[in-house]
């Protein structure tokens, strides 16, 4: 019985590779009609390839290889979901472990240093990159690094910060126009975007100096400038007599036309002398455009108001007295009357302002003031550099800076 069942099988499997035969015998006459059919210019196919290709065709699979393949699907199909879910991770990390080894197989040296530039002869590696820039430039980038990170910490980043970076970007326009891209590479800077950030640091900077100034200021310091710099308002008018010159005159042309106010001045002054009214000639006279039709009336001011030759001529002068010599400024010749006087004002209401001053005056007479400011906010923050270079480099650069390198203020 079983040999018949054999028996059928097997016509049973004739039967139907005849009929492959056939459908195959068609198919390959009707591809030879097409190409007949058109007109087309082909590479010439060599016998030994389409020997090879009706081989591969026609490849029947044996029964070895489809019992294999059927051994395959069966394991497969007895997996559960939680099996092939690990297979799968297996096979992924196998692949990332394959690609990674590809990856770093020409970046590294034997010692593991990755490899940052090569040439034929010689590599330079990340280690040895590090070591030449750590010589060059180390502190700078690292104290760059602490002090972004301390800034930021420190103070939040406001609008009005956002605001004066914006017109400060826009006054750089203005002032270079066309040339303002040449400005930010002459800097140094890559892009407005980076100069935006350098204007906040730079706001964030004058906070720091400031409280560290006023931090260190002394009730002492506070007091003595009280007494010597601190006043009550006046009030004053003028009659101002310019020079009447342009920036690219000559010395010689500046010089007669500083002569030639100051005879003016002076000619006025003895006008004054002989009883004239101080007001009328001040609107007959004046170059100040903004006080000489108020008989050249300022109202009343401080100190720090006025520019210091005018202002230090004003405070000397008794109530309706005048200078009898012309008061040279940056703006011409003057000449002052003082008007009124007011009391000074108590040591308490005066202290934010002496505070301000004193400030603003050790900013101007200490250049090294904001690198010391900074240098005492890492202190704060407990500053502590590993690197024996980029220590030693900071140490002589803290003992440079915190010099006081004081400015005249005539200068």
């Amino acid at each position: 019985m079983a040999e018949k069942k054999k028996t059928e099988n097997k016509n049973k499997n004739v039967k139907k590779t005849t009929e492959i035969a056939k459908k195959t015998s068609s198919k390959k006459q009707d591809a030879k009609k097409d190409v007949n059919n058109k007109n087309i210019k082909t590479k010439q196919i060599k016998k030994e390839d389409i020997k090879k290709e009706k081989v591969e065709d026609t490849k029947v699979p044996t029964l070895k290889e489809k019992k294999k393949e059927s051994k395959i699907k069966k394991w497969f199909n007895s997996l559960t979901l939680e099996q092939i879910v690990i297979c799968g991770f297996i096979i992924t990390a196998l692949l990332l472990i394959i690609l990674i080894c590809v990856a770093t197989k020409n970046t590294k040296t034997k010692n593991g240093d990755d490899i940052v530039v090569s040439v034929k002869g010689k590599t330079i590696t990340a280690n040895e990159l590090y070591t030449e820039l750590k010589k060059q430039n180390g502190q700078n980038v690292a104290i760059n690094l602490i002090d972004d990170y301390i800034l930021n910490k420190e103070y939040k980043t406001t609008n009005d910060m956002k605001q004066s970076a914006t017109n400060t970007i826009e006054n750089y326009k203005n002032t270079y126009g066309d040339n303002y891209n040449a400005f930010l590479e002459y800097n140094g800077i890559k892009n407005e975007k980076e100069l935006k950030e350098i204007l906040i640091k730079n706001s964030k900077l004058t906070l720091v100096t400031e409280n560290y100034i006023k931090e260190n200021l002394t009730s002492k310091e506070m007091k003595e400038y009280y007494e010597n710099n601190i006043h009550g308002d006046i009030s004053a008018k003028h009659i101002l007599i310019s020079f009447g010159y342009e920036d690219d005159d000559t010395d010689e042309v500046k010089e007669q036309a500083e002569k030639e106010a100051k005879a003016k001045a002076e000619e006025i002054i003895e006008k004054i002398k002989k009883g004239e009214d101080f007001s009328s000639l001040a609107k007959e006279y004046s170059d100040d455009e903004g006080s000489k039709e108020n008989g050249g009336d300022l109202g009343y001011f401080n100190t720090g108001d006025m520019v210091e030759e005018f202002e230090n001529a004003a405070y000397k002068l008794e109530v309706n007295e005048y200078t009898t010599t012309p008061v040279k400024t940056t703006y011409g010749y003057h000449i002052i009357m003082k008007t009124g006087q007011k009391e000074k004002p108590s040591y308490d209401k005066a202290k934010d302002t002496i505070i301000e001053k004193l400030v603003e005056q050790t900013k101007t007479n200490d250049s090294n003031i904001s690198v010391k400011a900074m240098i005492a906010l890492r202190e704060k923050y407990n500053i502590k550099i590993k690197d024996k270079t980029v220590k030693s480099d900071y140490n002589s650069y803290i003992k440079e800076s915190t010099k006081t390198t004081t400015t005249s203020s005539d200068e």
